[in-house]
């Protein structure tokens, strides 16, 4: 029997979506209170849910600083990075210097001073900036056109583990980070201050500490009727960053699954199905990374991991990134034709929760929608839209379904080796 689409609701799924128009940062009470209505929605309409919780680690920021000292005295508001070391109570001084975009010439001429480089700085431009020598980073964010609270800068966190240095347990961060140099992020215009007047010497302080947190995964199981034994999961994550409410990243994903949820409820599958709303995603896929170190010995009865990461904005273009063999792509395709709703594919590894399905051979895919407000502010629910959730969670559906209910499954639960040795790296 072929999916019934018109039981497939855009205006519940507002209505579900308005209940969490506030930050959900990993660990904090907004993201355990937002568990809690999860599971609460489940039980209104009949289904039970589980509540898995992780503890993690993670750095609390609790003092930056940034003061020019020569040729003029000004304090400017910076953000502390994230893993990066703490500087001595009084600061870190050295000379300033410009790098743009951290090519090797501005990087020739760095050695011992405090360096200012236009994007943030991530794995590749740290070690390249500890090579030539700096003692310390500023990173650039923002625009020209931002006023009031948008002149803080964004926070950022260096990665908790880089080549050479010692392996930590999975998950678990280091207790301190004095081997690195210290690092901030300053706002465009401010950046742009320094620069015109010849900013020549600074201080740099940061200071930060190492806080436990504890995350939960709400999940959530439809029992296949004759298939039982195989598995197939529709996953989201509902934890946001602490820039913003996070409607579009990733609110929206948690109500087309709950919305699925709801449907196979009332239409039993052939096969299992699991539903699964992930914590702390944001701080490196922590929820999916504890689903599967959990459910370790379950995992053989998983075929597919059907993700949601970004959805529910109106003008923009569907994606569906598979990470499996290229025949997956083909098959989503015909069954994007069958239905009727445009979307692309894309072969490759994704940033997001798919990725630790796909490290452990299942094939796995997140559907992808454009967009804008990412990881500030301004992502609410006045952004979204009930006819893409509807068409988000209709094309979702409709290939959960086919999967969900046919004779012999269509491929073969393997992820090709590029794509696992690309996952090794990005997993660390």
């Amino acid at each position: 029997m072929i999916m019934n689409t018109n039981e497939i609701s855009g205006k519940r799924q507002m209505e579900f979506l308005a209940g969490f128009d506030y930050i959900r940062e990993a660990g904090t009470a907004g993201e355990e209170k937002a568990a809690a209505l999860i599971q609460e929605t489940l039980s209104s309409f009949g289904v039970e849910s589980r509540l898995e919780e992780f503890s993690f680690d993670t750095f609390q920021i609790k003092k930056a600083k940034l003061t020019i000292t020569e040729p003029y005295t000004k304090e400017y508001t910076v953000t502390g990075y994230g893993r990066c070391a703490n500087t001595a109570e009084d600061g870190l001084k050295a000379p300033f210097v410009y790098a743009e975009n951290g090519d090797d010439i501005s990087l020739a001429q760095v050695k011992g001073k405090i360096v200012m480089v236009n994007d943030p700085v991530r794995k590749d431009m740290y070690q390249k900036l500890v090579k030539a020598g700096a003692v310390g980073f500023i990173s650039i964010a923002g625009s020209p056109l931002d006023e009031g609270v948008d002149l803080i800068p964004r926070a950022y966190g260096l990665p908790k583990n880089l080549p050479g240095e010692e392996k930590k347990a999975a998950g678990k961060e280091a207790q301190n980070y004095d081997n690195r140099i210290p690092g901030v992020s300053i706002h465009y215009k401010d950046a742009i201050e320094l620069v015109t007047k010849g900013a020549s010497q600074v201080c740099l302080v940061v200071e930060q500490e190492t806080v436990t947190r504890t995350s939960r995964n709400v999940v959530a199981q439809i029992e296949g009727t004759d298939k039982a034994e195989e598995i197939l999961t529709l996953t989201a994550h509902y934890d946001s960053v602490q820039e913003g409410p996070g409607a579009y990243d990733n609110m929206s994903g948690g109500a087309i699954i709950m919305e699925l949820c709801r449907y196979f409820q009332a239409h039993r599958p052939r096969r299992t199905m699991e539903f699964i709303w992930f914590g702390a995603e944001e701080k490196g896929l922590l929820g999916s990374q504890s689903y599967i170190k959990v459910h370790e010995s379950e995992l053989s009865a998983h075929r597919f991991n059907m993700n949601v990461d970004l959805a529910g904005q109106l003008v923009g273009g569907t994606v569906v990134g598979v990470t499996g063999d290229a025949s997956v792509c083909n098959m989503i395709t015909y069954m994007a034709h069958e239905i009727g709703i445009g979307m692309s594919t894309k072969n490759q590894i994704w940033g997001s929760d798919s990725n630790t399905f796909a490290w452990k051979g299942i094939p796995a895919m997140t559907l992808n929608r454009d967009g804008f407000g990412m990881h500030t502010r301004h992502d609410t629910i006045a952004l979204l839209s009930d006819w893409s959730l509807e068409r988000s969670a209709i094309l979702l559906g409709y290939i959960a379904d086919r999967l969900g209910n046919i004779d012999s499954f269509p491929f073969e639960r393997k992820v090709p080796e590029e794509f696992i040795a690309q996952l090794d790296e990005y997993f660390g």
